[in-house]
């Protein structure tokens, strides 16, 4: 009994051990993507109500032409803003 172990351990034992690290290594970055996906969300929601907000405000020429940027753009980095953590 031991000897068919052994001889299938022999076989397999890279792929084995591959694949134990590669779990291993999801379950340790398994918080890191998550955190990700929520910061993803956050800035996209915020975004749309940076959007939202700067279009009923009517936020003016003069900003527009300061910076340089749309008006979508200026709500991209307000979102990105309300969402640093």
């Amino acid at each position: 009994m031991s000897n068919k172990f052994y001889e299938w351990w022999k076989n397999h034992r890279k792929v084995i051990t591959y694949g134990t690290f590669i779990v291993l290594f999801g379950f340790y970055l398994f918080p890191v993507v998550k955190e990700a996906k929520y910061k993803n969300q956050c800035i996209m929601y915020s975004t749309k109500g940076a959007l939202t907000k700067f279009n009923k405000d009517d936020i003016g020429e003069t900003l527009l032409k300061e910076t340089g940027l749309t008006v979508d753009e200026l709500a991209k980095i307000e979102g990105y803003k309300n969402c640093k953590n």
